[in-house]
């Protein structure tokens, strides 16, 4: 992947020099509380999923500002058939910024461009509305609940929720902006 720009963000391919913060990133219990990325909570298991899973893929992506180069996040599709299921992660000191809808824009164009993803699916707790709020940005419409599931860590019951945006849609929406 080649390097995207937005108005204050850089979307990169990870680098092994990112290693660290992305694992102050992930090591985060505040940040990592409702992804698939819970389970990391340890420098060695995270260095096992860094080497293995972020580095040297079409689909994982550091998200950088502009004015510090500093990385804040990742950016991700978990690609299933012809479907991207997105993921994404900041630092707490980059949240409430609307970094998230930034790259997802600019990501979302990827996926269907360059990844050929026919759909591009997220999920999110009900117990997190703001991100719900951020998949409603990124042009994504909701599908509602996918149903109830007990939190393995607390036991806490969670209502998962899914939003979509599919390709025709996508397309439909970007061919009106650009006619007004």
């Amino acid at each position: 992947m080649r390097q995207i720009t937005t108005e204050r963000l850089i979307i990169r391919p990870l680098q092994v020099t990112d290693h660290d913060k992305l694992e102050a990133i992930l090591l985060d219990p505040a940040v990592v509380r409702y992804t698939r990325y819970r389970d990391v909570k340890t420098p060695t298991n995270f260095t096992a999923i860094f080497e293995s899973h972020f580095l040297n893929t079409a689909y994982t992506f550091g998200i950088e500002t502009k004015d510090e180069h500093t990385l804040i996040g990742f950016y991700e599709f978990h690609p299933e058939d012809t479907t991207g299921i997105l993921t994404y992660a900041l630092a707490q000191s980059a949240w409430g910024k609307g970094y998230v809808a930034e790259v997802g824009s600019a990501m979302m164009a990827y996926g269907f461009n360059v990844l050929n993803f026919e759909r591009i699916e997220a999920h999110y707790a009900s117990t997190n509305p703001r991100s719900g709020k951020v998949m409603q940005k990124m042009g994504m419409r909701d599908l509602g609940s996918m149903g109830t599931f007990p939190s393995p860590h607390t036991g806490e019951v969670r209502q998962v929720m899914a939003y979509e945006l599919k390709r025709a849609d996508w397309i439909a929406d970007n061919k009106q902006e650009e006619a007004v």
